[in-house]
């Protein structure tokens, strides 16, 4: 780098919902921090990316990231600063290819609470083997999270999160939106009609019907809605049906006869061709 000019930083902050619970983590929080280092080292700040509420096991679904990189590319600042490997990426692979990319513009890496600097040999070291550590870190949270979750189907609880046709009770029930079941009950019956999952995504989409979380719907999103046993009260685990414990009973909004035929359909269709779980049939 250049020490007759101001060196530019790029500070990078990243949390998910379950760092923030776990490890007190905020992007405010690593901000401050991150601003007052580079107050110290007289560094310019060039500009802050965060991306909020997004796991780190990888980077292409980070839009900020994606926006670090391409600054990076056209040589924008001269070091991308992070509160720790860990908001950077989990992956190792992840984080070599970032290494590299950032590396051929002669840009440098520096975590604040790791201290270490890529532009020593010792830093790139160092480096390696935090991102190995955090890539094993990321597995076994993983592993479980899994095994939490099989408990919970195993003892017929549920495990989904957002399901279009119902809403969030206390203790972990659910309730039916009649609007949303509407939907559902109409998306079956245009399926068995005209038994493609793009021709229902796209009229889906003219009737103005939308995801849970408001998005349009697509193929793979009809193909979701049409294989959940949700709809006629039962959770499902890793392909198997499951009933809910006792008080936890989900009102059911097709009848098993409609289901069954749409998976008939559906595995009619998909003859010969793999899929990533097997047809539950009720």
């Amino acid at each position: 780098m250049n020490s007759s000019k101001k060196i530019k930083v790029a500070i990078y902050k990243r949390v998910s919902t379950l760092d923030q619970a776990r490890e007190g983590y905020s992007l405010d929080a690593q901000e401050r921090a991150l601003r007052a280092y580079c107050a110290d080292h007289k560094y310019e700040v060039y500009d802050v990316y965060a991306d909020e509420g997004i796991s780190g096991k990888d980077i292409t679904h980070r839009p900020e990231m994606k926006r670090l990189l391409d600054d990076a590319d056209a040589e924008a600042y001269d070091i991308i600063l992070i509160w720790a490997l860990s908001r950077l990426t989990r992956s190792v692979s992840d984080l070599y290819n970032t290494w590299e990319r950032i590396s051929k513009r002669g840009i440098g890496l520096i975590s604040y609470t790791e201290s270490f600097d890529t532009s020593t040999p010792t830093g790139r070291a160092m480096m390696g083997l935090l991102g190995v550590f955090a890539q094993m870190e990321r597995e076994i949270t993983a592993e479980r999270v899994a095994a939490a979750m099989e408990e919970r189907a195993m003892r017929g609880l549920r495990t989904c999160s957002y399901i279009l046709g119902y809403d969030s009770v206390l203790h972990g029930g659910l309730k039916v939106n009649t609007k949303e079941a509407e939907m559902v009950k109409a998306i079956y019956k245009q399926y068995i009609r005209h038994k493609s999952f793009s021709f229902i995504a796209k009229w889906s989409n003219k009737q103005g019907y939308r995801g849970k979380r408001g998005s349009k719907l697509s193929p793979e999103s009809i193909h979701k809605i049409l294989t959940r046993p949700i709809y006629c009260g039962y959770y499902t685990f890793h392909g198997r049906p499951i009933k809910p414990a006792v008080g936890q009973e989900v009102p059911p909004i097709l009848d098993k006869r409609t289901f069954n035929t749409v998976q008939r359909i559906i595995e009619s269709n998909t003859s010969g061709r793999t899929r990533e779980r097997p047809l539950v049939y009720l």
